[in-house]
């Protein structure tokens, strides 16, 4: 089954948006449970604070729907196109860390972001390019050597 560009741009944006949405409230879930400690690993206190977390358990829910998107689109695009672009997220994390935990985001993580942005352009630009070559993946074989 092959999917058309907009399918898998649509696809990517869901998944992306849900891991967003999914780490934001895990990390709001967390910073109402009781600091981790090995004492509280050792009483399970931690984990049952987690567990009894809505927000962490919403949170885990959206980073599910974000892996079962990025399996779907893996199993009819080339991983060497998909995986690249899902570095998007990590430029709709900050930003969502941003806006809705008012995190600060120093102006050397924003030139990283910058630069994964500029990533994820070339990597979406290549697909095009060898969509253009040819259908089939050429593979360059040695060239066969006699006895000189």
């Amino acid at each position: 089954m092959t999917f058309s560009k907009r399918k898998v741009w649509i696809l990517l944006l869901i998944g992306l948006l849900s891991e967003a949405v999914g780490f934001i409230l895990i990390k709001r879930g967390l910073q109402s449970t009781p600091p981790f400690s090995s004492q509280s690993l050792t009483s399970l206190v931690f984990i049952g604070a987690i567990l009894k977390s809505p927000q962490v358990l919403i949170g885990t829910a959206f980073e599910a729907l974000h892996f079962g998107v990025l399996m779907e689109l893996l199993s009819v695009s080339d991983l060497s196109y998909i995986i690249p672009l899902t570095s998007i997220g990590y430029i709709l994390t900050p930003l969502s860390a941003l806006l809705f935990l008012g995190e600060g985001i120093p102006p050397v993580r924003w030139i990283g972001i910058l630069l994964v942005c500029l990533g994820v352009t070339m990597v979406s630009l290549s697909d095009r390019q060898k969509k253009t070559v040819s259908g089939h993946l050429r593979v360059r074989r040695p060239e066969a050597s006699g006895p000189s």
